[in-house]
């Protein structure tokens, strides 16, 4: 008996589901009277649809539905083979990249890979064999199918077809020994099925209904066929024009209509579904989209459609999410509201961070790959450690991080950690394991020889206890680590992977927290639980595979393992949303076919969302498929791409049923203007102008309008607005939610800061000036009457006040970096140290006559360097290479300083009466912190001022030389410099550098030179340019001693410049402001000491203090700490 045959054609909106679903109903019904449900079939394109099909069954005449029997056509296939006598087993997608992968590693072993030889190891390669054998399968092209039409190709690219014929091959008949069938395949195995007379649970049927299709597979179309053999009825719907007018836009579904009649029996009848209503915003668009538009007659209403242009992305989700709150106000259910987007991947986190803060119940259909989720990453942070040889970054990106907690004694809690990251940018060693774990333990030795050599110093006892802790820290790592190494099988790396996750103290992110309340832990909770379920999956899959092979299991090192298992979780994906019940659906457009949505918002329909531009296949160009078609395949075009994509956009904008909502993002977020979809354009013209415009709505400005207030960050930032402009009523509001409670206060006290910095005249407590009593108590604490400043502190202060603060007072320092850099600190060091020296031997050996002979002072200079250099330990090539390159750059130095002593000799021996005498060298005076030197006097501190104006300072003064001139005795305060900037004569008059000025008051105030020696000059050594520098000197041709007129200045200055700046230091005035011309600032302090945002109104608002005033300001400051004295 031949089936009767039925073709539901019509436009969007005609009827045709509607149609079906009372026929639907009518044979459930009646296979329910005759005890006999069961013997219907419905067939869905998508699982969604399938959903809502299910959902719109059931009526007031049939409440109640048994055995539907709705399926999509993956969901059919699945039921008919999982009923067979022997099952063919899935093959999940896991499962398909390993057997490829295996397949192309056995070809590129075999030498069978030619073409392909430069890429058939990666990740791509193997995405884009894996993506066309599924485009070959799915039109049911077999290997030696392609194979036969490649040879028919008159091109050179024979090798290439080989390969792939090759892979395919092998692929194929893997799958046909192992019993497996992978997503295309299903859909063979079930037809074949069928053939076979294999129906598993399905009978003979009474109607089978397909609806929401507008073409088929080749397979498909032959289990149609088989169908329409065991049916009484078989009803099957087209999107198709009665009179076919927009030929592109439904050419599928021309083709196959032309195919069903021609592969189906009997006879086949045709039926014409019309729209009930006409002159809709709906009927507009299903009858005239993509029509020639000369023959369009514009709908002169388009109440039912909205069309916005938004002022960026950020902005236009905002305002899709202020679209959807308001129908929600107006008491639409969440389920009839459908949010889509041609890609919500495209729009990153902006969907959910703005659905969230507005409080709208959502449901997201995408699924995020596990490699976005932190706690994946983290995992695999653990195997980067041993891949990067223990560099820096890679460590501390694990040690720094939140899922690192172990167990273990040595972690100390995560003190260890600080203690670890200091040592390794001290050490200055950025990679290299054994490099590393060699030198934290010399480091621990020499800290250990350190507190026995000084007991009971704590500075001593702090350094082996830091030292200590990096070392046993470290050496813990490598153990557990150590099992990273080496190779091993799949399998037994997932179980290393697992435990080492356990040991570091994975789970402990999440454990003890409230999962109900902490939803970041309850996301890594879950993630965690499904990676290890997806890591087992993998390892049962990977065993499956290899037994098939009949060979063990390769061994993989880590680099081989952490390869295969990014590969094959590349296309691994995870759902964390909840059910849809109760909440808006947020879905890319190609989810929506064939749905029904009430209110259906579509946003990102700008010019590169449809038509999506063509990408040229990577295999095959567009003339290459052409010809494969000619010889028999049935290859995707270009051409059939645009078809599709207008097919796409017609579906799309006829799913809404009451409203309909477009958007696009008209300024991208560089600035620049985008324009429409073409297709959207089209859709715009089908109305009058006067009925539909483009809104202009969304604006750059961050503030947002009254009406579009959605979320507590919008009401904010709102309420501070119009708190600024007198109304107070929303933010008097905030104040009383106890939620918003804390803010409202937070934005007051961030009011009042503003106030303060942007409009109160001179520097504030927002801008360096202490003002509590406690914080000002602290620093009198801090330095007390008889602290000792240093001059490079004094120095610092009069440079940049904020930050002596932080380094002072904080206790804040710029982290040294890891890597090999010159040191030009240490250089600094290295230089003075060997000068003394230096010095220190020729006077103990009585040749002081060779203080000036350049070759004597050369020779005794490169010994003490190879002496000094000695004593550092390389412990890398790297450093080795560094060392001698410093060294020699120390040696030529050396020699330079030879002939400058020479040349300094020379001359006061011109000058005076003999070559200056050196009296001292490193001349410590006050509390040093440096190892005291037993072969020099140490003086006690300089003092200045009086009273409760005495100012203490300590200091080292690298050298004094003496001698006579015309019977007088005169001396030099000389100061090392290896830098080349020098302060001025002008810096040093006027106070801005007190270094040699107040090297030289405590020279001659605590007698360190006999009591009748006068200054001749002071002056900066430039050990790499031109040796001894006296910035004072006058500018006569002769050189004549310091006039008295600098001396008296420079006393006077000192007397009252010092203790005034201690005064303000106690005071608590650390003022964001730098003098440029003397700062050397570390970049890194730019971020804490803003200073540039004072200068853009440093004068108008008088945000200046001059620190080398001390007359006019000491008042002043007396008054401001009288009340709290």
């Amino acid at each position: 008996m031949q089936p009767e045959v039925q073709i539901l054609i019509g436009t969007a909106g005609s009827g045709k589901t509607e149609q079906l679903l009372d026929r639907y109903r009518g044979a459930l019904q009646t296979g329910l009277s005759r005890h006999c449900p069961g013997t219907t079939l419905w067939i869905s394109p998508t699982i969604r649809s399938r959903r809502q099909v299910l959902d719109q069954l059931l009526c007031e005449e049939m409440p109640v539905c048994f055995a539907p029997n709705v399926y999509t056509f993956e969901a059919f296939a699945e039921t008919i083979l999982k009923s067979l006598d022997e099952p063919i087993q899935t093959l999940p997608e896991i499962s398909k990249r390993y057997l490829l992968r295996t397949i192309v590693d056995d070809c590129i072993a075999a030498g069978q890979i030619q073409y392909f030889s430069s890429i058939a190891g990666t990740t791509g390669f193997l995405d884009l064999v894996s993506s066309f054998i599924s485009e070959l399968k799915r039109e049911e092209i077999w290997p030696e199918q392609f194979s036969k039409a490649c040879d028919l190709l008159n091109s050179d690219s024979r090798h290439k077809d080989q390969e792939l014929a090759l892979i395919y091959d092998r692929y194929q008949v893997a799958l046909h020994e192992m019993r497996r069938y992978d997503s295309e395949g299903r859909f063979w195995s079930a037809r074949t099925a069928l053939q076979e007379g294999k129906w598993g649970p399905f009978g003979q049927f009474d109607l089978v209904v397909l609806d929401g299709f507008a073409d088929f597979t080749h397979t498909q179309y032959e289990i149609l066929e088989l169908l329409a053999r065991r049916t009484g009825q078989l009803l099957i719907s087209l999107p198709l024009e009665t009179e076919m007018r927009r030929n592109d836009l439904f050419a599928k579904s021309v083709v196959a209509k032309g195919a069903l009649e021609s592969r189906l029996p009997g006879t086949i009848k045709t039926i014409c579904c019309t729209p009930n209503d006409s002159q809709t915003s709906l009927w507009q668009i299903s009858h005239s989209l993509f029509d020639n538009p000369r023959s369009i007659k514009p709908l002169r209403t388009a109440d039912q459609i909205k069309v916005l242009a938004v002022a960026g992305q950020r902005n236009e989700v905002e305002v899709l999410a202020s679209e959807v709150k308001q129908l929600l106000l107006q008491g639409i259910l969440p389920e009839e509201i459908t949010v889509a987007f041609r890609s919500t991947q495209e729009y990153g986190d902006l969907i959910e961070e703005t659905l969230t803060a507005a409080g709208i119940p959502y449901f997201l259909g995408l699924e995020q790959e596990f490699s976005r989720f932190p706690v994946v990453r983290a995992v695999f942070a653990f195997l980067q450690i041993e891949l990067d040889h223990w560099s820096f970054d890679s460590m501390m990106s694990i040690l720094d991080s939140n899922y690192f907690c172990p167990d273990w004694p040595e972690y100390r809690e995560g003190s260890a950690v600080r203690c670890l990251s200091r040592a390794l940018r001290q050490l200055k060693i950025d990679s290299g394991k054994s490099d590393l774990l060699n030198a934290l333990e010399k480091e621990s030795q020499k800290s250990l020889e350190l507190c026995a050599r000084y007991p009971g110093q704590a500075k001593w006892e702090s350094l082996r206890q830091e030292t200590q802790a990096a070392n046993q820290l470290a050496r813990r790592l490598a153990e557990a680590t150590q099992r990273l190494r080496g190779k091993a099988p799949f399998v037994t790396w997932i179980e290393i992977l697992i435990s080492l996750a356990n040991e570091f103290g994975l789970p402990k992110a999440w454990e003890g927290a409230d999962t109900e309340q902490d939803l970041l832990a309850r996301r890594d909770q879950f993630v965690w639980e499904r990676f290890q379920q997806l890591l087992f999956h993998a390892v049962s899959q990977v065993e499956q595979i290899e037994e098939f092979h009949q060979r063990a299991a390769t061994p993989l090192d880590l680099m081989e393992f952490r390869g295969l298992l990014l590969d094959l979780l590349e296309q691994q994906t995870l759902s964390l949303q909840p059910e849809e019940t109760g909440r808006i659906r947020v879905l890319d457009v190609a989810q929506l076919r064939n749905l029904s949505i009430p209110y259906l918002l579509i946003g990102g329909l700008s010019e590169a969302s449809f038509p999506r531009s063509h990408r040229e296949d990577c295999l095959y160009s567009e003339k290459d498929r052409g010809d494969l078609n000619q010889n028999g395949l049935s290859l995707k075009v270009h051409a059939n791409q645009q078809q599709e994509e207008m097919l796409l956009f017609y579906e799309v904008m006829t799913r809404f049923s009451k409203q309909l909502i477009l958007s696009y993002p008209a300024i991208s977020s560089t600035g620049q203007p985008l324009f429409p979809s073409p297709y959207l354009s089209a859709l715009i013209d089908l109305f009058e102008p006067a009925v539909l415009t483009v809104q202009h709505v969304g604006e750059l400005n961050p503030l947002p309008r009254q009406e579009q207030t959605l979320s507590t960050r919008d009401l904010r930032v709102l309420s501070t607005n119009l708190l600024k402009q007198g109304q107070t009523g929303i933010f008097l509001s905030m104040l009383n939610e106890p939620l918003l409670k804390e803010t409202a206060f937070n934005i007051l006290a961030a009011s009042e800061m503003a106030v303060a910095r942007f409009e109160c005249e001179g520097f504030t407590e927002y801008e360096g000036i202490l003002v509590s009593p406690q914080n000002r108590q602290a620093i009198r604490e801090r330095f007390p009457q008889e602290y000792e400043f240093s001059t490079t502190q004094l120095e610092l202060y009069l440079a940049c006040p904020y930050q002596f603060f932080t380094q002072s007072v904080l206790g804040i320092e710029v982290p040294e970096p890891p890597e090999l850099r010159t040191n030009h600190l240490q250089r600094g060091i290295h230089v003075h140290s060997i000068l003394t020296k230096l010095y220190e031997l020729l006077i103990q050996q009585g040749e002081t006559d060779r203080f000036y002979v350049a070759d004597q002072v050369e020779s005794l200079f490169l010994d003490l360097l190879d002496e000094r250099v000695s004593d550092e330990i390389a412990e890398t090539k790297l450093q080795q290479v560094l060392l001698t390159i410093e060294k020699q750059i120390l040696e030529d130095w050396g020699t330079l300083f030879a002939e400058q002593s020479e040349m300094y000799g020379r001359q006061f021996d011109e000058l005076w009466d003999q070559p200056p005498a050196i009296v001292g060298r490193e001349v410590p005076f006050g509390r040093v912190p440096t190892e005291p030197d037993l072969t020099q006097e140490h003086f006690g501190h300089l003092t200045l001022g009086s009273g409760e104006r005495e100012t203490r300072i300590r200091g080292q003064i690298d050298r004094i030389d003496v001698g006579r001139m015309e019977g007088k005795k005169y001396f030099n305060i000389i100061d090392y410099k290896t830098g080349r900037a020098l302060p001025s004569a002008s810096e040093i008059r006027a106070g801005k550098k007190i270094q040699l000025a107040l090297y030289l008051i405590a020279a001659r105030r605590l007698e360190m030179i006999d009591i009748d020696a006068e200054p001749f000059h002071l002056g900066y050594w430039k050990v790499q340019e031109s040796g001894f520098v006296m910035p004072l000197r006058s500018r006569k041709k002769l050189v004549e001693p310091i006039s008295g007129e600098d001396l008296e200045l420079l006393e006077t200055t000192m007397e009252g410049l010092v203790p005034h700046l201690a005064h303000l230091i106690r005071g608590g005035i650390y003022p964001v402001q730098v003098d440029e011309k003397i700062a050397h600032l570390d970049p890194a302090f730019h971020s804490v000491c803003r200073f540039s945002q004072v200068e853009s109104y440093r004068d108008s608002l008088s945000k200046q203090i001059d620190l080398l005033n001390y007359s006019e300001t000491e008042s002043d400051l007396s008054e401001e700490d009288s009340p709290e004295e």
